[in-house]
């Protein structure tokens, strides 16, 4: 009888090994399908089973032009960047998102010595509210949506020109539209 040389050997159990990585990932995936993980990172879906959302126009209720256009271009980036949201007008939508920002606070307007010191830079708040058309009840509704835009003490200047003043505003209303787009998927 012929002995199995070293390499046959080495073949085999490379291929062994690969079968078991193999067969240990289907086993793994299956297992948290079966138990409705959801890789972070993956597109979440809507409430009640929705599959369409209006955005309302953005009321802007301070005294900063523009807002209501930046805050409406960021939110429409991140809900076209989720594969299970379709955005469709008000009159056939599922649902339906109503924003209202309230009140923008900056270093030059509204924020106080002791918020200043301790980084603040802006802070902005507004208001949400989701309302599903098809049984006219509101899914969630948020009056005191807060977002604050701070950095260390260390970097702060006192003469803030206004390109980066309006850089941090443009950061604040990233973070809001973030803050308003994780709502909508975990508070209902």
């Amino acid at each position: 009888m012929k002995k199995p040389s070293i390499l046959s050997t080495v073949f085999y159990s490379e291929k062994g090994v690969i079968f078991q990585r193999y067969f240990l990932g289907i086993t793994l995936w299956l297992f948290l399908a079966g138990c409705g993980y959801v890789i972070e990172g993956s597109n979440p879906v809507l409430p009640n089973e929705a599959r369409t959302l209006a955005l309302l126009p953005i009321q802007n209720q301070t005294f900063n032009a523009g807002l209501e256009t930046d805050l409406s271009e960021q939110l429409n980036l991140l809900l076209r960047a989720n594969s299970s949201v379709i955005i469709a007008p008000s009159g056939i939508a599922d649902l339906q998102l109503n924003i209202t920002l309230l009140n923008l606070k900056t270093s030059s307007s509204g924020l106080s010595n002791e918020q200043i010191s301790s980084g603040v830079k802006a802070i902005i708040q507004g208001q949400a509210i989701l309302e599903d058309k098809r049984t006219g009840l509101k899914v969630w509704e948020e009056s005191a949506l807060e977002v604050k835009l701070t950095e260390s003490v260390g970097n702060e200047t006192n003469l803030v020109s206004s390109f980066s003043l309006s850089g941090s505003i443009r950061e604040l209303i990233k973070l809001f539209a973030l803050k308003i787009y994780e709502r909508l998927f975990t508070t209902f």
